[in-house]
């Protein structure tokens, strides 16, 4: 089967898409301390892209100027404060 057939129905990326996509790639690869080249980091950003594609619904959330505005937690500032004391 011809995967070029396959791939001509999904959405090209944007070069805004592909920053995107490499800064959750460069965030996995330092959370889990491997190059970029790693074959872990190569599955890792197969999956993402692929994730990215098929999933229009996360992609418009993730261009977002900036996230949502949460409520703050008095328990979080509560564990800011005590954390910000710590160091």
């Amino acid at each position: 089967m011809d995967s070029r057939v396959d791939n001509a129905a999904l959405p090209l990326l944007s070069s805004q898409d592909l920053e995107e996509i490499d800064r959750f790639h460069t965030a996995w690869c330092e959370e889990n301390d491997v190059s970029k080249t790693d074959e872990r980091a190569v599955e890792v950003a197969s999956a993402l892209i692929d994730w990215y594609v098929k999933s229009p619904s996360y992609r418009q959330r993730a261009k977002l100027d900036r996230p949502p505005d949460v409520p703050v937690s008095q328990e979080i500032e509560a564990l800011l404060k005590d954390l910000g004391q710590a160091t």
